[in-house]
């Protein structure tokens, strides 16, 4: 559960930073990105809602498709980076993130099958 905490954690974060117009976040995203204005609120709507839905106990479907779109996030975020020509941390920023999303997951799935708690 602290692995999961974290994801849902950084998810609504950066939700929330491109919710609120951080202007750091948003130059990112528009110019080193190239992703447009109008996109990037929907993003963070995005974030804030995959990062609570992993938080809401005992619906396991709700998960399941949380998970599947923060891997498709992170994967059009890795897409992103290849393409804007960053250096290689920016790169691999969403592979390592991308780990703990899938530590998350397992472990996820191993208390569900063990009958814990979530």
């Amino acid at each position: 559960m602290v692995i999961t905490a974290l994801v849902a954690f950084v998810w609504v974060y950066f939700g929330r930073l491109y919710l609120i117009h951080d202007p750091e976040e948003w130059r990112i995203a528009n110019q080193q990105l190239g992703y447009p204005l109008y996109i990037i609120p929907l993003i963070g709507v995005t974030h804030i809602l995959g990062g609570v839905s992993l938080l809401i106990p005992n619906v396991p479907r709700l998960t399941e498709w949380a998970y599947a779109g923060l891997t498709i996030n992170l994967l059009l975020a890795f897409y992103s980076q290849v393409n804007s020509g960053g250096s290689t941390w920016d790169r691999f920023d969403p592979i390592l993130v991308m780990a703990f999303v899938l530590a998350s997951y397992v472990l996820r799935r191993c208390m569900r099958a063990n009958r814990w708690s979530i």
